[in-house]
């Protein structure tokens, strides 16, 4: 093989992305880009997949804990897990010069 013919092929996503990840993934990278950029939006994706996880759990175990000593009620902290990573992958969107798009019917 040709090694422009090698430079051309788009990069996989990572196989450790979600479903959702790896879908977005294939949306985003069309065309050849920067190690760079592909960098940070394997960022921004991990940090949504992190997002989705913390906000699964907190689904399954409620939006409060409470400690066995006291008994005193706190927000789980996950929700601060959820809401961090949320930003993140947002920030690195805007970074990435990336727009959400709502599909119309």
């Amino acid at each position: 093989m040709k090694v422009g013919a090698m430079s051309k092929r788009l990069p996989e996503a990572p196989e450790h992305l979600s479903e959702r990840g790896k879908a977005l993934w294939g949306q985003i990278v069309t065309q050849p880009t920067s190690a760079g950029r592909l960098a940070l939006l394997q960022t921004g994706l991990e940090a949504l997949d992190r997002a989705d996880q913390a906000k699964r759990q907190v689904d399954a175990e409620g939006l409060t804990t409470t400690t066995k000593t006291t008994g005193a009620v706190h927000v789980h902290p996950l929700v601060k897990v959820e809401r961090e990573n949320r930003q993140l992958f947002v920030r690195i969107w805007d970074q990435l010069a990336l727009q959400f798009c709502h599909a119309t019917d």
